[in-house]
């Protein structure tokens, strides 16, 4: 919102008075209102404008609510100009339907108060508020302008020592994809629920700050009376919002009370993973802040667990079938009883935000680990997007596309001081994505379940000496957890940093075996495969072969336990 009008600089003689401020959004100075209610409003319409690129809107007051018109369209807020521009009316809509949610008619979240009535201490806390529109790129087609999502989000800075416990967990992507995984091979009915406006729903704790706005534009007329003249409000928050510290943590406690309250178990070893037994196996649903996947052995009992839902939380969004979309991952359950997972739309929004135009058959070159103390330090500016690259490809190393996990994790230890040559891996990876961007992975899992935990090192590649691991997990066809990364100890020898590899790794193996039984697998066993003969026999002896071992001996029992 913005305040008053400035004026333009008079031609010829100038401006004597010079141009009038904007008005300051920091702290609402409201005046005594008008006595007519009427001429209020309208001297408050006259003051909120809406800036959109170089076009101004007037706001104007009809049948008690407040609105905006540009050549454009209607909108009610517009702190994301960039939306709005590249998407016009989809943002538009999205920014009305979010701040629609905010009032009585919706979620009542917001209560305005009068901000002279404020003490000196409550003043203290009230928060900042902003409006979001971030793109979020679809599984396949990447940024689609109709699933744009508008977010009024509270500012986290000033709250964050009014909480002890604000922590909320999510899903781990390899508790997904082992799922996803038993759900091909045994062909359950999958389905996911998007729950709008979900922190909506939570009460906000008693003795909790208020907020300040400064981009809301309310739709119930009785708001206009705590408007201040140079267009803010403070308002009392109702229900939790977006933003506040404690949001996801109140969130996840209600829908961890509902399934609970609906014969639900939570996993011991994911606190998002939720089992109870049905008639014909097992329903699982794994739950990723307001997104829930739900695995059931039949269509009766997949559409039973959306109707329990949908009568806690009505208006669900509801997708069903062998093709769905979930966390940005689109999941398709083939017949053959193997499941394919890519993420085109996540890779085309990566590449179009760099400049390679040159193709690479591998993510790496010979010497993905070589260090040129000569190369020369990037700039700030080209450090920061260096950074924000390596972190998005990361992300997509570890969902679908594994095999670039080696060079990226390379690069994570160079995000502070990138040089140049960091600047040529990155585009080395970026032009491989280039040609291979619809690629993803293939899952199944054997009838005969084992868990395979498959590990190997490379002996003293980097620079300090040390060694990297690489291992990777399967059920069967593909791998539902990977990873590559640097040892964090010097090893004396290839022995030595194999066995370190297999024991670091090991873990991750029994996890897996008792994530999978705790949602009703029927887990044979775990198989630990590795191809240094030296490596095998000291884990088979549970004790070191000679005095070069001895230091050792400690991952020697851990392994053979």
């Amino acid at each position: 919102l913005g305040g008053k009008k400035q004026r333009k600089p008079s031609k010829g003689r100038g401006n004597k008075k010079g141009p009038e401020p904007e008005a300051s959004s920091e702290r609402p100075h409201p005046t005594e209102p008008p006595t007519n209610p009427d001429e209020r409003n309208l001297k408050k319409a006259r003051a909120l404008r809406i800036k959109i690129g170089t076009a101004r809107a007037r706001v104007h007051v009809r049948d008690g609510r407040v609105t905006a018109t540009t050549a454009r369209g209607q909108v009610f807020n517009t702190t994301v100009k960039e939306a709005l521009r590249k998407h016009e009316k989809a943002a538009m809509g999205a920014i009305t339907r979010e701040l629609t949610q905010m009032s009585p008619a919706g979620f009542d979240v917001l209560h305005p108060v009068d901000f002279r009535n404020l003490s000196a201490e409550e003043r203290k806390r009230v928060l900042p508020s902003y409006l979001l529109v971030p793109e979020k790129p679809d599984a396949v087609t990447g940024v689609n302008p109709e699933d744009l999502k508008a977010r009024l989000v509270a500012g986290k800075d000033r709250s964050e020592y009014l909480y002890d416990d604000k922590s909320s967990p999510t899903v781990s992507a390899d508790s997904l994809k082992a799922i996803s995984d038993l759900a091909a091979r045994d062909g359950n009915s999958v389905g996911t629920v998007d729950f709008p406006g979900a922190i909506l729903n939570c009460t906000m704790p008693r003795d909790c700050p208020r907020f300040l706005t400064k981009v809301m534009v309310s739709i119930d007329a009785r708001f206009m009376d705590f408007v201040s003249d140079n267009g803010t409000m403070v308002l009392k928050l109702n229900k939790i919002l977006y933003g506040c510290v404690i949001a996801e943590k109140l969130w996840y406690d209600m829908v961890k009370s509902t399934l609970e309250d609906l014969g639900f178990v939570r996993s011991k070893f994911d606190m998002c993973v939720f089992s109870r037994k049905a008639d014909k196996g097992h329903t699982t649903l794994t739950v990723h802040v307001d997104d829930i996947k739900i695995f059931a052995p039949d269509d009766d009992e997949r559409e039973r667990v959306m109707a329990e839902l949908g009568d806690q939380f009505p208006g669900l969004k509801i997708h069903r079938g062998t093709e769905v979309n979930y966390l940005g991952m689109n999941f398709d359950y083939r017949t053959d009883g193997t499941l394919r997972i890519t993420m085109p739309g996540y890779t085309h929004a990566i590449l179009e935000q760099s400049d390679v135009k040159r193709a690479f058959g591998t993510p790496a070159g010979e010497e993905p680990y070589h260090i040129d103390d000569g190369s020369e330090t990037m700039e700030t500016d080209a450090r920061e997007a260096f950074h924000s690259t390596v972190c998005k490809l990361l992300h997509l190393g570890k969902m679908v596309r594994n095999e670039i996990l080696a060079a990226v994790n390379f690069l994570c230890s160079r995000v502070q001081t990138p040089t140049t040559q960091d600047l040529r891996k990155l585009n080395r990876i970026l032009g491989y994505l280039k040609g291979t961007s619809d690629l993803g992975m293939i899952l199944g899992a054997d009838d005969d379940l084992y868990v395979r935990l498959s590990v190997n090192a490379s002996y003293g590649v980097h620079a300090d000496g040390k060694s990297h691991t690489g291992a990777c997990i399967s059920l069967g066809p593909g791998s539902t957890y990977a990873t590559s990364t640097k040892q964090r100890i010097v090893t004396k020898a290839s022995t030595e940093a194999e066995l370190v590899a297999a024991s670091d790794m090991y873990g991750q193996g029994i996890w897996t075996v008792r994530l999978l039984e705790s949602i009703g697998a029927n887990v044979r066993g775990l198989i630990l495969e590795q191809d240094n003969l030296s490596t095998i026999a000291l884990m088979k002896n549970g004790r070191p072969n000679s005095s070069r071992s001895r230091h050792i001996a400690n991952r020697d029992f851990f392994i053979h336990d």
